[in-house]
C-alpha cells in the first residue's frame, strides 16, 4: 500500500475530531495496518518524516503513544484524486475510494470530481482527437465468455467483441448474413451449408475460416466444458468441411430452429488457435480488448473490422458502483450548462420479474398449498402502485402482449390464510434469495411484510449477480426473486430460458420437471412454423403457472436519458446502445 493508504486507514480508524493529540498504541496500529510490529513502526516513522503526523512515542513496551494528524483528510484525498485524474488514472482513483471506509462528505466530493470525467469525452493524443465513452459499472462482469453469456450486460459486451455467423433483424423478422454471406438447406432441414466471407480477421490478425467454426462448435458440444447452450448442437451428426470458407452441418433430426440458434451470441465464433482465454479475449467484433481486470474493461475500435468500423475510438467500463446512480450513462459532461439538453428513450422490456420456487431441495416450498398462499399474497397492482420505479404492468407470461391475453385472477388475503391452513406448514423459515439490487430488495421486503401477517416466516438473503454461475443459490434458496430480459429474437430468448443450463428457471426444476420441459421443447426445436412454436411456448408457460413453479410479478419499463449532442442512439432489447454506432456531434 502507498503511504496515503496507511494515513487514510489510521485517520478513519482513530477519527480525530480536533487537531489535538490522540492516544494510541503500536498494537492498535498493527491491527489497523495488518502487518508486523517492525513494519508498523517503519510506516509510522515515514508518516512522521513526510509531515502527515506528529508522533510522540510512549516509554516502555506497550505504553500509549501520542499522535497528531497534521493534514486534513479531505484535502489530501481530493489532491490525490485530482492528481490521478490529471494523469488519466481514473481506475486508480476509483480503487482508492472503493478500498477505504471514507466519510460520506469526502466520498460525495470526490465522486463529483470523477463524475465529470465519465460519459463521452474527447481527448487529444499525439495531435489526434480520440472519442471515448466512459461508463461506471455497478459490479464486475461474471464472465466475458460468449458461450456462457446469460446476463444482459455480459451479453451486450460480448456482442461488441465477438461475431456470429448470422444476425437476426428484429425490424424485418429476418436473418441476415454476417460472418456467413450465404447458406442453403435441404427440405427436411437436416443438412445446412454455410459460406463464409473471405478476409475476415480476428483481433490478433488470423483469418476466420471453417476451422474456427468447427473448433467453436466442438467446444460447445464438449461435455466436459458444460457449456449451457450445448443443446443447440446435441444432435449434430457431422461437421463436414468443404473448404476454408464453406462447411455443412448434418443433423440426425430436423433443425428448423437452427438459424435462431446460430444467431445467438452463445454461438459467437472463436479463433481456433486461441480459443477462449480470460486474459486474451479474441473475437472478430467491432471492438477489441485493450485491458480487462478487476478495475474494469477497456475496449478499442478494431481498425480491421470487416464491416462498418465503429465511430467511437474507445470504451472504458470502470468499476465504480458509487457513480452508477449519480450520472447519465450517455452524458457529455465537457459541454457547458448552456449547451446541455437531454432526450429520453422509453424502452419496454420483453421479459418480466418473477418468483421461482426451488424443487431441487427438500422443503416446505414443495407443498403446493404453501405456494398458493404466497401467490394469493401477491397483489400485482398493489405491488406496482406502492413500489413504483420501473415496474410497469402485471405479468402472467414472459412477453407483455401475452400477459394482456392471460391476466391472472387476483386472489384475496383470506385466500392466502386458507391455503396456509390447509398446508403442512408448521412455522418453518423459508429462505428467500434476491439479486443484490435495490429494486429486487424492495420486492422481497414487500413480500416478507405480507407473509408475516399470515404467520409465514421468510428470511431474506442477498445474492450478488457476479455469483450467477455458481451453484450456491440452487443449493440454499427455497424461493428466488429474479427477472428475465428477452433478447430481440424473443423465440431464441424463450428457448434459452427453458433449455440453457444457466437459466435459473431450469436450475430450480427437479429432474422429472426438466424431462417434461425437454419433451415439449423438442417439438419447438424441430418445428418450422413460428406460430406453432409459440403455441408450444404457451403450453409450457401454462404448465409452469398451473403447477406454480413460478409466480409472475410485473413487466418493466426502462427510460434511457442521453445528451442531445449524441447521435446513433438505438437501444437494444437489453436497454443498451450499440457502442459501434455512437458518435458525438461537433
Amino acid at each position: 500500500m502507498a503511504l496515503l493508504d496507511y494515513y487514510t486507514k489510521l485517520y478513519t480508524e482513530l477519527n480525530p475530531t480536533s487537531p489535538q493529540a490522540i492516544s494510541v498504541t503500536i498494537r492498535q496500529c498493527v491491527s489497523y495496518f495488518h502487518c508486523s510490529d517492525r513494519n508498523t513502526k517503519l510506516i509510522i516513522r515515514r508518516l512522521h518524516e513526510e509531515g502527515y503526523i506528529s508522533w510522540e512515542a510512549g516509554r516502555g513496551r506497550g505504553n500509549t503513544s501520542k499522535i497528531t494528524f497534521l493534514k486534513p483528510l479531505d484535502k489530501v484525498i481530493k489532491d490525490e484524486v485530482m492528481h490521478d485524474i490529471r494523469e488519466g488514472k481514473l481506475d486508480k482513483a476509483l480503487r482508492f475510494l472503493n478500498e477505504h471506509a471514507l466519510p460520506e462528505t469526502i466520498l460525495h466530493e470526490c465522486h463529483g470530481l470523477l463524475q465529470s470525467h465519465f460519459g463521452f469525452q474527447v481527448e487529444n493524443q499525439k495531435e489526434k482527437s480520440i472519442d471515448i465513452l466512459r461508463i461506471p459499472m455497478r459490479r464486475h462482469f461474471a464472465t466475458l465468455d460468449p458461450a456462457f453469456a446469460a446476463i444482459t450486460s455480459e451479453a451486450h459486451i460480448s456482442h461488441q467483441i465477438f461475431d456470429c455467423l448470422i444476425n437476426y433483424n428484429v425490424v424485418t423478422n429476418q436473418f441476415e448474413e454476417h460472418l456467413a454471406h450465404s447458406w442453403t438447406t435441404n427440405v427436411p432441414k437436416t443438412e445446412w451449408t454455410f459460406y463464409l466471407r473471405k478476409g475476415i480477421l480476428f483481433h490478433h490478425g488470423k483469418e476466420c475460416t471453417s476451422q474456427d467454426v468447427k473448433f467453436t462448435f466442438q467446444r460447445i458440444r464438449d461435455q466436459l466444458k458444460q457449456i449451457p447452450c450445448r443443446w443447440y448442437l446435441d444432435d449434430l451428426d457431422e461437421f463436414k468441411t468443404i473448404n476454408d470458407y464453406a462447411f455443412t452441418l448434418i443433423f440426425r433430426k430436423p433443425k428448423g430452429f437452427l438459424l435462431h440458434l446460430l444467431s445467438s451470441i452463445n454461438c459467437a465464433i472463436l479463433a481456433s488457435d486461441v480459443g477462449y482465454d480470460h486474459e486474451h479475449n479474441i473475437g472478430t467484433g467491432p471492438f477489441r480488448i485493450l485491458k480487462y481486470d478487476k478495475k474494469g474493461l477497456l475496449l478499442h475500435r478494431f481498425e480491421n473490422y470487416f464491416k462498418e468500423r465503429a465511430l467511437l475510438d474507445r470504451i472504458e467500463l470502470l468499476f465504480a458502483p458509487h457513480l452508477v446512480n449519480k450520472m447519465k450513462r450517455y452524458d457529455v459532461p465537457s459541454l457547458s450548462s448552456k449547451e446541455k439538453g437531454y432526450h429520453a428513450k422509453v424502452h419496454q422490456e420483453n421479459g418480466c420479474s418473477f418468483l421461482l420456487f426451488n424443487f431441487r431441495v427438500n422443503g416446505i416450498q414443495e407443498d403446493k398449498n404453501v405456494r398458493c398462499a404466497i401467490r394469493a399474497l401477491i397483489n400485482q397492482r398493489e405491488l406496482i402502485s406502492k413500489l413504483k420505479g420501473n415496474r410497469f404492468a402485471p405479468a402472467s407470461r414472459f412477453i407483455p402482449s401475452h400477459s394482456k391475453l392471460h391476466p391472472r385472477a387476483q386472489e384475496t388475503f383470506d385466500d392466502a390464510k386458507r391455503y396456509l391452513v390447509n398446508s403442512s406448514y408448521n412455522g418453518e423459515t423459508l429462505h428467500v434469495y434476491y439479486f443484490d439490487h435495490k429494486e429486487t430488495l424492495n420486492d422481497a421486503v414487500w413480500l416478507k411484510d405480507k407473509a408475516e401477517k399470515i404467520g409465514l416466516n421468510l428470511s431474506l438473503h442477498a445474492f450478488p449477480l457476479e455469483n450467477f454461475y455458481e451453484h450456491e443459490v440452487e443449493e440454499k434458496a427455497d424461493i428466488l426473486f429474479c427477472g428475465e430480459v428477452l433478447e430481440e429474437n424473443m423465440e431464441l430468448g424463450l428457448a434459452n430460458l427453458f433449455k440453457n443450463s444457466t437459466s435459473l428457471l431450469r436450475r430450480f426444476l427437479n429432474d422429472e420437471q426438466r424431462k417434461t420441459l425437454d419433451h415439449l421443447m423438442q417439438f419447438f426445436i424441430e418445428e418450422l412454423d413460428s406460430e406453432k412454436r409459440m403455441q408450444k411456448i404457451e403450453e409450457i408457460e401454462r404448465s409452469l403457472t398451473e403447477d406454480i413453479n413460478i409466480i409472475y410479478l410485473y413487466h418493466n419499463l426502462r427510460e434511457m436519458t442521453f445528451h442531445a449532442a449524441l447521435a446513433g442512439i438505438t437501444l437494444n432489447a437489453f436497454g443498451w446502445a450499440d457502442f459501434s454506432k455512437l458518435w458525438i456531434k461537433p
